[in-house]
């Protein structure tokens, strides 16, 4: 908005003027009755809190003025544009000014938006009214009385668009109990709330000793999945207004539709109700849809927070002013993250940012130009991806860009501006690689620990999990079983505004974990039972699969053999030890006369096993993974074809 225009001098309002002004502006007449500063500041602080276009006043100059009496103000707000929306703050305003007589002042007021025509008929109705009785009050007193004019450009549509969509200010009247439209069903609060009852103990319980209401539930955009239900409490009705108002218009401007597509409504419905939910469906179509959908649920949860904050700031601001006690304000953790969010590259992470930096619409992007340096594609790397057009479409996609594996990067989010590489203990979203946090935690043995950051994370979001059993998924438990413990220092902890779950280290019962893969894998299931506790129940979303055995395009025979292992925890050894006493001594007698034999080891691990128990038995072979240099990875390729190999040895 742009400046008020200067006068020479300087007034005060009365106590009366000022309470007048606070109506529009939530301005605090305590604060600024004794205040020396330039009335234009204050009728511009007013019109900031408005979003109306323009503001005239003329007040006598008060104790400035040596002939003035009892001065006497005028104010008349311009009538906003016909095609402009009031902002939510507005029209709450304008709905408790119109039933105070009638309501309880602790009551809620909640404006549908189908009253919306009608309350801006009626705003202009009142503002014109007032603007008539200040005029003829100003011509009966205008003999004896100094006045001087305030005028403030007016304001363009996209301003005032712009200005509804802003989150609550930090010196919003807290004490109101009103809220916003779009929160008044919000589903957060009820789950984060520090409430003792019964029904809370009811679910702590069933959700310990994992007494579950599974129910199979066939759905028309998400498929089949297991509904996992907590105390007798069954599926929430979906929130018709779950956004923050400020995400509303970035969303449609994101969203290829311009709204949420039937599959990203039922997938946000479930994340919105703040279950634990798995997605085994990910895939090329839709992974768009699913990206931006928790993307959009993280940053719809980081803001909502933040503004509870503020409004508890306010409270306890005012409360200090007036020297009584404003309670217990518990709304934060030991430290500040709330969201972590890991992915597999650093590709994946520069597409997710981006989608996160669209959603805020930040007027300020701190370390931008580091980030598309450090994470964006460069030359070589689109070179690397135009030479493999002849890959599978799944591979280009996943390879395609920076396919570094160690990232780590903290988000911190201010009113109007965010700020990339943030530190950890400063960050509100971190998202990394699982081998990036595990350099960063540091090993089980090692001196160099640091989980702090983790101790008050309240959503984790782990994406293309397929890929990260590729990687190392122990880095992945290790994560999880670090999660949500007590810290070891207070970081500057201010534990009075700390959650009482949080101290009584009942974290894990209130955080919300969402695991996405393309398809479901033990590894996958374990995390789910055992680390995914959320009071609110859980699901699983499991779509059938149509089979991919019958589509091999070589005919070549096709052996499956079942290993029986004595238990599960020593499933790994026993499956090595049936293959270095059967299967190898058997393909060691077809090598004889066929030398093209490919080994194809899917973990790591046993990459590593086979690779040394071949070479201490002297096999003639070639090993290949992804630490192989291409220059190798060549070489083997041509021995292999040549003949020289007996076999090859192959990781993904």
């Amino acid at each position: 908005m742009p400046p008020a225009k200067k006068s020479s001098k300087s007034g005060k309002l009365s106590r009366k003027q000022l309470q007048q002004l606070k109506e529009y502006g939530e301005l605090d007449p305590l604060n600024s009755i004794n205040d020396d500063r330039d009335l234009d500041d204050l009728v511009s602080k007013a019109l900031g809190r408005s979003g109306y276009g323009s503001f005239t006043g003329k007040l006598r100059a008060g104790k400035h003025s040596r002939d003035a009496g009892k001065g006497h103000a005028r104010s008349s707000l311009a009538k906003p544009q016909r095609n402009s929306r009031p902002d939510a703050y507005s029209r709450l305003l304008k709905s408790l000014e119109t039933t105070t007589s009638s309501i309880p002042a602790n009551s809620k007021s909640v404006v549908s938006d189908e009253d919306e025509d009608m309350e801006e008929n009626e705003d202009e109705a009142t503002l014109g009214s007032a603007s008539d009785d200040s005029e003829n009050d100003e011509m009966q007193n205008a003999s004896d009385v100094d006045q001087k004019e305030y005028e403030v450009d007016e304001v363009d549509e996209d301003e005032l668009e712009s200005e509804a969509e802003e989150p609550i200010p930090e010196d919003l009247d807290a004490t109101s109990d009103a809220k916003e439209v779009f929160e008044a069903h919000d589903y957060m609060e009820g789950h984060y709330a520090d409430v003792d009852s019964e029904q809370m103990h009811k679910k702590l319980s069933a959700v310990t000793n994992k007494e579950y209401e599974q129910t199979i539930v066939e759905d028309a955009a998400l498929g089949s999945m297991v509904v996992c239900n907590v105390a007798g409490e069954g599926a929430k009705p979906a929130n018709p207004r779950p956004l923050k108002q400020k995400l509303v218009k970035p969303f449609h401007k994101l969203s290829k539709t311009g709204d949420f597509t039937d599959f990203q409504r039922g997938l946000f419905g479930w994340f919105d109700q703040y279950r634990d939910v798995v997605y085994a469906g990910r895939s090329l179509e839709n992974e768009d849809e699913i990206t931006t959908a928790y993307a959009l649920h993280a940053m719809n949860h980081v803001m909502k927070a933040k503004d509870q904050e503020h409004k508890n700031n306010s409270k306890l601001a005012k409360a200090h002013a007036s020297g009584s006690d404003a309670g217990e304000l518990r709304d934060r953790g030991f430290t500040r993250p709330r969201v972590l969010i890991v992915v597999p590259f650093r590709n994946c992470a520069y597409r997710l940012i981006e989608k996160l930096l669209k959603l805020v619409s930040a007027e300020q992007e701190m370390n931008s130009s580091r980030f598309a340096k450090e994470y964006g594609p460069d030359e070589e790397e689109e070179r690397k991806h135009n030479s493999n057009k002849r890959k599978p479409e799944d591979f280009q996609r996943t390879f395609a860009g920076n396919i570094d594996d160690s990232f780590r990067i903290g988000v911190q989010l201010h009113y109007k501006s965010v700020k990339l590489y943030a530190d950890f203990y400063r960050a509100d979203i971190i998202i990394a690689s699982p081998i990036g946090l595990r350099m960063t935690t540091g090993a089980e043995s090692g001196d160099r620990k640091d989980f702090d950051f983790l101790s008050s994370v309240e959503m984790v979001i782990v994406d293309q999990c397929d890929v990260l059993l590729m990687q190392n998924w122990d880095h992945v438990s290790h994560l999880f079983n670090h999660m949500n413990l007590t810290p070891k220092k207070d970081h500057g902890c201010d534990f009075s505004r700390v959650r009482s779950w949080f101290l009584d280290g009942m974290a894990q019962y209130r955080r919300q974990t969402i695991l996405i893969s393309e398809h479901m894998t033990p590894e996958i299931q374990a995390v789910f039972n055992n680390n995914c506790r959320s009071i609110e129940g859980k699901v699983r979303i499991k779509p059938a699969y149509t089979g991919a055995v019958d589509n091999v395009v070589t005919q070549v025979s096709q052996i499956f053999k079942r290993v029986s292992v004595r238990r599960l925890a020593s499933a790994n050894d026993d499956r090595f030890s049936n293959f270095v006493e059967q299967t190898l001594p058997d393909l060691e007698k077809s090598m004889m006369n066929k030398k093209h034999t490919v080994i194809f080891a899917s973990s790591y691990f046993d990459f590593v096993r086979i690779r040394n128990h071949c070479k201490d038995k002297g096999y003639i072979f070639a090993a290949i993974s992804e630490y192989s240099t291409k220059s190798e990875a060549m070489r083997a390729r041509m021995k292999f074809f040549d003949g020289e190999l007996q076999f090859i040895l192959y990781s993904e």
